[in-house]
């Protein structure tokens, strides 16, 4: 009898552990729906807070741009008009082709100054640049991929870089490229910061929401702090993340 009564009771709460089991992942669906939703709003807000502020730019006067799936957001898109109308930046340095570098290349034109975009595809490039249709120039210099260990993880980055963007310095660094690494993504960046840095400099990194990005970023300001530079940072969101680093004297670029 007590064997039978044992029996029951586990039974009973098999039971009510499979109905909690089932309500808890039903409640962690609807928080993943609920952000979801939330990061729609914030880009839908992004997108039109862009196409009002790019109205009186007059060096963007191609404004097409096709944003979506692997692609920045407008979130970061808007940053990226901002921070270049407001710093006025004299030599760009870009990882990544992309939508990003429709901006880029246009504002170094139109103010004729320094703009390089860094990337590992030529098939990629080549069809770009048949989209661009020789509107405006765009200066890319494409690289071999490598591994390399940071910290006892291998992450991907472009082979033979610090050699070749030396001696070059850079005061507005965009990082979106090469392919993500599980750890300490993109990390390109931590060279610039050591030896290719101009004093007055903005930052932004794309895919800020996974965990290897952020790594990087970690680096960079370990690497700043080390270097006795003061800067500010902040992390943007809507579709995706973007984080913004600056110094000092640009922190103005934090409020946007």
């Amino acid at each position: 009898m007590k064997v039978k009564n044992l029996l029951k009771k586990i039974l009973g709460y098999n039971r009510v552990s499979r109905k909690f089991f089932l309500i808890q992942n039903r409640l962690n669906d609807l928080n993943d729906s609920l952000v979801k939703s939330q990061r729609l709003q914030q880009e839908l807000l992004y997108a039109n807070k862009y196409h009002d502020t790019i109205i009186g730019y007059d060096w963007l006067q191609y404004k097409d741009l096709s944003l979506g799936g692997a692609t920045v957001d407008y979130a970061f898109c808007y940053t990226l008009v901002r921070a270049l109308n407001t710093m006025k930046p004299s030599s760009i340095i870009e990882c990544g082709l992309g939508q990003s570098s429709k901006i880029i290349h246009q504002y170094a034109d139109f103010y004729k100054t320094k703009a390089i975009t860094c990337e590992h595809d030529f098939e990629w490039g080549k069809f770009f640049l048949d989209e661009i249709q020789n509107k405006y120039p765009i200066n890319i210099e494409y690289f071999e991929l490598e591994n390399t260990i940071i910290n006892g993880y291998s992450t991907l980055t472009y082979k033979d870089f610090s050699k070749r963007i030396n001696p070059l310095k850079f005061d507005f660094i965009i990082i979106d490229g090469p392919y993500g690494s599980q750890n300490y993504s993109r990390s390109q960046v931590i060279d610039i910061v050591k030896n290719n840095l101009a004093d007055q400099f903005c930052i932004i990194i794309d895919d800020f929401e996974r965990i290897g990005e952020q790594e990087t970023w970690n680096m960079v300001k370990k690497t700043l702090q080390e270097r006795g530079i003061e800067f500010h940072d902040i992390t943007y969101s809507a579709r995706q993340d973007h984080a913004l680093i600056c110094s000092k004297d640009m922190r103005f670029l934090t409020w946007l």
